[in-house]
């Protein structure tokens, strides 16, 4: 046990309801090394939600004939949220029960991060069908067991009043990723020599060091994992672990402990959002690859500028974001970020969405709204969590978000079909899903006028 790792003499003096208030605060660089996780997350899910999709088309030519085109990326796709259903409220749970030498939180990590690198790296290279479905099944597995740490991490080793920039660093963190698939490694993508340079040094008129490269498929997955790898082994090195008992004897049980969760009605409204936002999540991540490759008849290069802007954007204002609303209210701060998320750039999709610059001005707005609605929901989460339960709550949210995108996505893949490859369909959808969240936030209790999470703890 190290010196961050502080075990009670007695169980009487583990009070778990007020640990988190005696949290010391954290300096700057440890939030910042610790959020560093987000790269490689957040490079698996770029590959996921804008290449997985070009990667499955490969294979569009030895599909059974029963098998639509469109509704087989529909379930490749979906596939993705078995990760959630499975693997995030398992791992979750799991590391909230456990103590090891090395902590709660490091053993999973251990575990899953080269499983997910490993997988990533062989998602383009899969000669077969079956070798793809089945390595694009244990990549999202594994993404979403590695998925299940960082916030109850931020949870474990971040104090109350420092989370929200705390949350707000891992989403600027999260931002790069997005800049350099967009920018510089999509566009590997198209096929020729490709010049890879330092494009900020060139501008200054300095000539800057470059190499060629053969254009491949491969490129974004290489990178992504390269990106977990490293990102894994930074945050096994400056975790710091607060000691909790630990819970052998208990048993994960599904079903029990969805019920048990479910008796608060807080909880069953924050699973109602976790439910309906994925009518508005899915639209930038599932369908617009396919509509700017397509619809709009852009290259990947094209693509991948427009796409870039999402990670600028998030990476100039992911701090000050989380700064500004540390001191707002929560709930009121989720409610805008819904509208923002939702409303905004789905009503732009529709109907003024034409060029490559319109694209990128979607998803500069689409991810303001994510930012506003990312920086303020976990928190507010979290005001509804005690520390032994915080990993079960978000996994369980997790599960309810995986099983709502699990249906949404394949469902939308067919309409698309269905009303002649019209890729802009889904946005309807975005406004039924903010009302429903809008509805959810307003029925919400203060945390402090719930006496049973006092009772819980």
């Amino acid at each position: 046990m190290t010196k961050d790792q502080v075990e009670p003499t007695t169980a009487e003096s583990v009070n778990t309801c007020t640990s988190e208030k005696q949290t010391a605060p954290v300096s700057f660089w440890y939030m910042l090394l610790l959020t560093s996780f987000t790269l490689g997350t957040a490079s698996v899910y770029g590959c996921n939600q804008q290449v997985l999709q070009i990667t499955a088309r490969r294979f569009f030519d030895i599909l059974p004939g029963w098998l639509p085109p469109l509704l087989f990326i529909g379930l490749v796709n979906s596939v993705q949220e078995l990760g959630q259903i499975i693997a995030t409220p398992y791992a979750a749970w799991k590391s909230d029960r456990i103590w090891t030498r090395i902590g709660r939180r490091r053993p999973l990590v251990m575990l899953v991060a080269p499983i997910l690198a490993v997988a990533i790296f062989l998602v383009p290279r899969c000669p077969t069908l079956g070798m793809f479905l089945i390595v694009v099944m244990v990549l999202q597995l594994a993404e979403g067991a590695e998925l299940a740490v960082l916030m109850p991490s931020i949870h474990d080793s971040v104090p109350d009043k420092q989370r929200s920039l705390a949350i707000g660093m891992s989403q600027m963190i999260g931002a790069i990723p997005a800049i350099i698939l967009g920018r510089y490694v999509m566009g590997l993508m198209d096929p020729g020599l490709h010049r890879v340079a330092i494009p900020f040094i060139e501008r200054l008129g300095i000539h800057s060091p470059s190499i060629m490269v053969n254009g491949a498929h491969h490129w974004p997955y290489t990178v992504a994992a390269v990106m977990v790898a490293v990102t894994s082994i930074i945050y096994l090195l400056v975790m710091r672990e607060r000691y909790v008992p630990p819970r052998t004897t208990e048993r994960f049980r599904l079903i029990k402990y969805s019920k048990d969760l479910f008796k608060l009605r807080e909880h069953r409204l924050i699973w109602m959002i976790f439910m309906f936002q994925s009518l508005f999540m899915a639209t930038a991540s599932e369908y617009l690859p396919t509509l700017g490759k397509l619809g709009m008849r852009l290259t990947q290069r094209e693509y991948g500028w427009a796409y870039s802007w999402r990670g600028v954007t998030q990476l100039l204002l992911a701090v000050l974001l989380g700064y500004v609303f540390s001191k707002l209210n929560k709930r009121k701060a989720v409610c805008i970020g819904v509208c923002i998320y939702s409303m905004l750039p789905a009503t732009f999709a529709l109907f003024f969405m034409k060029t490559k610059l319109d694209l990128a001005i979607f998803f500069a707005s689409h991810v303001l709204g994510f930012l506003v609605l990312r920086l303020n929901f976990v928190p507010l989460v979290m005001e509804y969590t005690s520390p032994k339960n915080v990993g079960t709550i978000m996994g369980f949210s997790s599960a309810v978000s995986g099983i709502s995108r699990m249906i949404v996505i394949p469902l939308f893949w067919f309409l698309i079909g269905v009303f002649h490859n019209n890729y802009r369909l889904p946005f309807y959808a975005t406004y039924v899903g903010a009302i429903a969240c809008i509805i959810a936030l307003l029925m919400m209790r203060p945390a402090e006028q719930v006496p049973e999470l006092a009772d819980s703890c």
